[in-house]
């Protein structure tokens, strides 16, 4: 009787499984981000996900489309993060701020591995093929939206064009991530923000002058 219920419960365990796709997302996020992208071979990331490569092909069709595919969820999931931390901001410098406070909590939690766009940009200087090259143009398009995001924000509160503040901004992150990175250590990060913080508060330049 015993036996007949455990094999009535199978199928059950069968159909609250992962879909292929997603299995195969999971296990490149693991991997890709634990190791790097090049050094991770398909038959590793098909042997993780426990999927057939017939699969990932008709699925995905390579390794670099799956790495964009990656990439892609990586930039969904960090702008919901995001989100979540600006709907609760009082002000525009606090939205702004977030940024470097999700980087401070969240970068002890992932060993310090940094900023998995910069990495994966990293990995492909010189983008040989064009599915290398929309790898490259995945992880600039994750910028970009930073770099809108925040200078909507600061055009918003300065009353003109901030791109130049986002900018120095943005560097702040940036350095403070490879600086936690090699060190392992989230100090420069608080240092980036401390660094922020004080350029939010200056006070707009004079260009009477």
């Amino acid at each position: 009787m015993a036996a007949a219920t455990s094999k009535k419960k199978q199928p059950s365990r069968r159909r609250d499984r992962p879909s292929p796709r997603q299995r195969l997302l999971d296990a490149a996020t693991k991997l890709f981000t634990e190791e790097g992208i090049r050094v991770i071979g398909i038959d590793r990331i098909l042997r993780e996900a426990d999927v057939a490569k017939a699969s990932l092909y008709s699925l995905l069709g390579s390794k670099d489309n799956l790495v964009v595919a990656y990439l892609e969820e990586l930039d969904a999931q960090y702008r919901s993060r995001w989100g979540e931390r600006a709907a609760k901001a009082p002000d525009a410098d606090s939205k702004i701020l977030a940024f470097f406070d999700m980087a401070i909590e969240e970068e002890p939690e992932k060993e310090f591995r940094g900023s998995p766009f910069l990495n994966a940009a990293a990995e492909y200087p010189r983008p040989e093929a064009e599915s290398e090259e929309r790898i490259v143009e995945t992880c600039a398009n994750h910028r970009r939206w930073m770099h809108t995001t925040i200078t909507e924000l600061l055009n918003d509160k300065n009353g003109y064009d901030s791109s130049e503040l986002t900018d120095e901004l943005l560097i702040f992150l940036e350095g403070g991530l490879a600086g936690a990175r090699i060190l392992r250590d989230d100090d420069p990060l608080r240092t980036a923000r401390s660094l922020a913080e004080s350029k939010l508060g200056a006070p707009p330049p004079d260009y009477s002058i």
